[in-house]
């Protein structure tokens, strides 16, 4: 019967030393066991991709249904490379939705690169794989008790219709 004993615990033992070996814990040829790179791809990042980003960041900000329609805009090859965002929000959530709409793009991995006010206009410019989006909260006089909200992502290198490129811009003037 100790023999038997004996003989199992051997046997397990040998099971967990082959299973330890095998992920790379027991002493072997340190190539043999190292971690390889994943063969996987990482996904382009495309107009549909920062387009969901943007809408969903802003829908768990509080923010109104966005437009995300280009209706209105020249035409052209360019609409391949923006994707707007726009809300008229409530005057007393307009603010703190876009600041939260700004964090949550944030913590997604989207940077900063300006960030300013223009009397009653908030201007953030953030940067992602890419693209930028141009952010703009409008508490300007003559909205009612609406606030225009935007979020108009544009792909580096895009050609902007002379008719539009204002308003995709971090210049000031």
């Amino acid at each position: 019967m100790g023999t038997r004993r004996a003989a199992a615990v051997a046997v397990a033992v040998t099971g967990i030393l082959t299973a330890v070996a095998g992920c790379g814990l027991g002493d072997g040829d340190a190539t043999d066991s190292a971690a390889k790179a994943s063969p996987t791809a990482v996904a382009p990042f495309t107009k549909e991709t920062v387009a969901n980003e943007v809408g969903a960041a802003a829908d768990a900000s509080g923010l109104p249904a966005g437009d995300d329609s280009m209706a209105g805009m020249p035409a052209g090859e360019w609409q391949n490379c923006v994707a707007p965002w726009l809300a008229d929000a409530p005057e007393a959530d307009a603010a703190d939705g876009f600041a939260a709409t700004v964090e949550r793009l944030r913590k997604l991995g989207w940077k900063i690169t300006t960030s300013r006010e223009d009397q009653d206009v908030t201007f953030r410019t953030l940067t992602k794989q890419g693209w930028k989006v141009y952010a703009r909260h409008f508490a300007m006089e003559g909205f009612g008790d609406r606030q225009p909200v935007s979020f108009t992502a544009v792909k580096d290198g895009c050609a902007l219709p002379e008719e539009v490129q204002g308003d995709f811009s971090d210049d000031p003037a």
